[in-house]
């Protein structure tokens, strides 16, 4: 089964597990066969059937009968990067410019860093 990005999945979530925000799902398991609403559209799966798709939250109904196979967001790609803030200050008495703050990620810790 190859999934989205990594080929594998880490996560397998039920019906009381999905999570859009943090979790990324790749492919659909089914373990009763039905009809179910994936992605806007309305597929007939039959038991035991892995269905490989991004699955988007819009549109998707998850219910008893399937699972969702994925893996965790990484922590780099919610974090807004770029200039995050620009304000206009005045510096010694009447000197005015802009003081723009810029946000990156760590790539060795996936943590923001603020400049």
């Amino acid at each position: 089964m190859g999934t989205y990005l990594t080929g594998e999945v880490s996560v397998i979530h039920g019906l009381s597990d999905v999570d859009f925000e943090n979790f990324a799902y790749s492919a659909v398991f089914c373990n009763t066969g039905g009809n179910y609403d994936i992605n806007g559209k309305q597929l007939t799966l039959v038991g035991g059937q892995t269905l490989e798709v991004v699955v988007q939250e819009a549109g998707t109904t998850v219910k008893a009968g399937i699972v969702l196979l994925g893996n965790h967001i990484a922590p780099q790609t919610k974090v807004k990067t770029g200039l995050i803030s620009g304000t206009t200050e005045t510096f010694q008495g009447n000197n005015k410019g802009i003081v723009e703050t810029y946000q990156y990620v760590d790539i060795k810790t996936g943590n923001p860093i603020q400049s």
